[in-house]
């Protein structure tokens, strides 16, 4: 067995100032890039994964280890031995974590303390003999109660258990279909995401005691495409988002998509679509930041095939405060898919993701996990304001481009040069203005050298602004 070590000697992969090296984090590699597993934090940086595919055979593993690589509980195989997988997971409160998982159509948890300690042995949780979606999404409440939803064949259901002791309570969620859903408690307000229609999201609102308090609400309509999988999280306001992944009737590309739901009255404050020219998104997550003022997101993004684990910072206005960004960029590895991103955070507002990570020298993938270290963001988490780009910003001609590039500066003021930064924060090209607002960058380095394919940040400052965009080079 291989045990946990940093990646740095196996794999070729730059990782953005602030982020960790990765490390191993399974004894053994799979076969599978698709492993669902899922990682949650308790103290510091105590992480609990559970993941699909123990060993090569469809069983579901658990191990709790620090972000050094230390080992506090040993992998070990919570299902039973037959065939399982969609492993999901909660935290029960600040020392404890729910485990989820489907053996075929029921699904089974366990619950865990913070030294991986078994506090409910695995059991069964929802019996049901048929399902739509397999995995199972969960929160807990202050009470200790685990609300989950999941999709049968009449719909989303969205049920309430009590540790130990059972399903408490049930409802299917009116006009829902029997496909997507996510769910978030925050105080006495639970909140359900689901499908309403074909490439329709909704939203809902119970409270602890299973009473609709706010009425289906409809959040993005004219949809022609939304891809099966969402994140959800509240921010200081206690007022709701969603992030997803979807296609407009009529328009030929997708986007990222940021929805704020007033936890009130239901309304749609905010959304917020995020193109990202030529590549196409994944395995989203939106994390709460330390005071819940900000937030984070961060997912897969990708050309052919999986290339980058990117990461932003908006305000709970949806505004960037750290614009898009590859936290790790695999462009340049011989294998460049990695899959199924599943992240976490402390109270400290560091960050701790795992993804699966090709291995041609096994022919097979591994799963790595990597931190951020909040203390590395440039800006003052407590405001609430974006990084003003006034009075001017940055706007590019050709992104995706191929050969060369012109910026042109739109705004009162033009800096009087641009400095070009590839993602591991190094400034690889100084440019002057080519004519008047514009200028133009041929690819290369300040030595003349054609640099190689991936995302470069080109930024400019001045009259105590700052203005940043990303292009892509094919």
């Amino acid at each position: 067995m291989l045990p946990s070590m940093i990646l740095s000697g196996l794999f070729l992969m730059t990782h953005a100032p602030g982020w960790s090296d990765p490390i191993i984090t399974e004894d053994l590699w799979s076969y599978s890039s698709q492993q669902h597993k899922s990682i949650q934090v308790t103290g510091t940086d105590t992480l609990h994964q559970v993941w699909g595919y123990l060993n090569q055979e469809t069983r579901v593993g658990y191990k709790v280890y620090l972000s050094d690589g230390t080992v506090i509980f040993p992998e070990t195989m919570i299902s039973n031995q037959v065939w399982s997988g969609y492993t999901t997971s909660c935290l029960v409160n600040e020392d404890s974590v729910a485990l989820f998982w489907r053996e075929g159509a029921p699904a089974w948890h366990t619950i865990r303390d913070s030294s991986g300690a078994e506090l409910v042995p695995t059991s069964l949780l929802i019996p049901d003999s048929y399902v739509s979606r397999p995995r199972v999404e969960a929160s807990s409440d202050s009470l200790g109660r685990i609300h989950a939803s999941f999709e049968i064949s009449g719909g989303v259901c969205y049920a309430v258990f009590e540790p130990g002791v059972g399903e408490v309570f049930r409802d299917t969620v009116p006009g829902s279909l029997d496909d997507i859903s996510n769910i978030c408690v925050d105080g006495n307000r639970v909140h359900v995401v689901y499908l309403a229609g074909f490439a329709l999201p909704a939203y809902i609102q119970y409270d602890l005691e299973g009473n609709i308090v706010i009425p289906p609400v409809e959040l993005v309509q004219g949809l022609d495409f939304f891809r099966p999988t969402t994140s959800v999280t509240v921010d200081v306001d206690g007022n709701f988002w969603c992030f997803f992944y979807y296609s407009r009737e009529g328009i030929p590309y997708s986007v990222l998509s940021l929805v704020k739901v007033d936890s009130e009255t239901g309304d749609v404050l905010v959304i917020k679509e995020v193109e990202m020219p030529n590549l196409g998104a994944w395995y989203m997550n939106i994390l709460p930041g330390p005071d819940g003022d900000t937030l984070y997101l961060m997912w897969l993004a990708y050309f052919q095939s999986d290339h980058y684990v990117y990461f932003a910072i908006i305000d709970k206005n949806g505004n960037f405060i750290e614009e898009p960004y590859a936290a790790y960029d695999y462009s340049d590895e011989e294998v460049q898919q990695i899959a199924s991103l599943e992240a976490a955070t402390n109270d400290d507002g560091d960050v701790f993701a795992i993804w699966s990570q090709g291995d041609v020298e096994v022919s097979g993938y591994w799963i790595v996990m990597g931190w951020f270290d909040h203390d590395w963001v440039e800006v003052e988490e407590s405001s609430t304001s974006p990084v003003d780009t006034d009075p001017f910003v940055l706007q590019s001609s050709a992104n995706p481009f191929s050969e060369s590039v012109t910026i042109a500066v739109q705004g009162v003021v033009v800096p009087a040069q641009l400095e070009v930064y590839d993602f591991s924060g190094r400034i690889v090209r100084t440019i002057s203005s080519s004519s008047g607002n514009t200028f133009l960058w041929d690819g290369c380095d300040s030595e003349g050298n054609e640099l190689p394919a991936g995302g470069y940040n080109i930024s400019g400052s001045c009259a105590g602004a700052i203005a940043t965009t990303m292009v892509v080079k094919l």
